[in-house]
């Protein structure tokens, strides 16, 4: 398990939201624990994320859930170069409460593409006898505008209830991990430079980070890897038609619970996150318990 490099890269973590309340999980990626530092993969994930929105109105409250299938990899085109791809697809599933009314949307989302740089990395050093490891990675990427963006045209009036933002964007990230005999921590800061989506849009950009400990166990060609956290991401205010929208943005802390099983060249992960503090849409949003799995093959 000397090998296993932890890298948990939050930009973003909230989609999509009624109205204009937003929390916008659409717009962002989220990389989670990554199997085994060095080698490639490819493989699926899915997350499923639940908010609860209008809060103060009888009439208006809804419930809203974000379904994602993506496919991911990861490729070293050059030797301390890591390179990943995100292509997901999105099931929105909008209820509002009072009259039961559903709306549902579904495509493909924005495609996202990042690039980090080890700078540091003693993990794959062999002469290493203290068993402290440690890894740092820079880099950042582009969200690209592949995501149905329909807000101002045929009747759409919900600007975060959509596949995507319609907008490029700018990611930029920085992860540290270092590792003592099985126990490990990782330390991550991200955001999220938005462009705007058309005249009438543009999101807000967003500030992430994260703290994750975990430890690691092996048993012949199985290992596993449990871990615990907290994430907080901030959102800045969204501009619609040229005015900061007053209910969009605001902050969130979740914590989070997971665990990676490794056998060969396969590895199952799976992930449980609940709000432990926020304040989004000045009040008006609530998010709810959050989960994932994934499945990827390392070739």
């Amino acid at each position: 398990m000397k090998k296993i490099l932890l890298l948990l890269l939050l930009i973003g973590g909230f989609d999509a939201l009624a109205c204009d309340i937003c929390g916008c999980a659409n717009g962002s990626a989220f990389v989670g624990l990554t199997p085994r530092a060095g080698t490639q993969f490819i493989g699926l994930r899915y997350r499923s994320r639940t908010f609860d929105s209008h809060l103060n109105s009888v009439l208006l409250k809804t419930r809203e859930t974000y379904q994602t299938a993506e496919l991911w990899a990861r490729f070293y085109p050059v030797k301390n170069l890591q390179v990943m791809a995100f292509l997901p697809y999105n099931s929105n599933h909008q209820l509002l409460l009072n009259s039961g009314t559903e709306t549902l949307k579904n495509g493909i989302g924005d495609a996202i593409v990042l690039a980090h740089v080890n700078v540091l990395n003693t993990f794959l050093d062999t002469t290493n006898t203290s068993h402290i490891y440690q890894s740092l990675m820079i880099g950042g990427g582009v969200k690209l505008a592949t995501g149905k963006f329909e807000y101002g045209y045929e009747g759409e009036i919900n600007p975060n209830f959509q596949l995507g933002t319609g907008s490029t964007d700018f990611l930029l990230s920085a992860i540290h991990t270092i590792k003592i005999h099985s126990w490990g921590l990782n330390t991550e800061i991200g955001g999220r430079i938005s462009t705007r989506s058309n005249d009438k849009y543009r999101f807000g950009n967003r500030i992430n980070g994260s703290l994750t400990a975990f430890y690691s166990k092996a048993w012949g060609e199985f290992s596993m890897m449990p871990n615990v956290g907290a994430i907080v991401d901030y959102g800045f205010r969204d501009i619609k038609e040229g005015k900061r929208n007053s209910q969009t943005g605001g902050v969130a802390t979740l914590a989070n619970a997971g665990i990676e099983l490794y056998y060969r060249r396969f590895n199952v992960g799976a992930s449980y996150r609940i709000p432990i503090y926020q304040n989004l849409g000045e009040g008006e949003l609530k998010s709810l318990p959050q989960y994932g799995i994934s499945l990827t093959v390392n070739f």
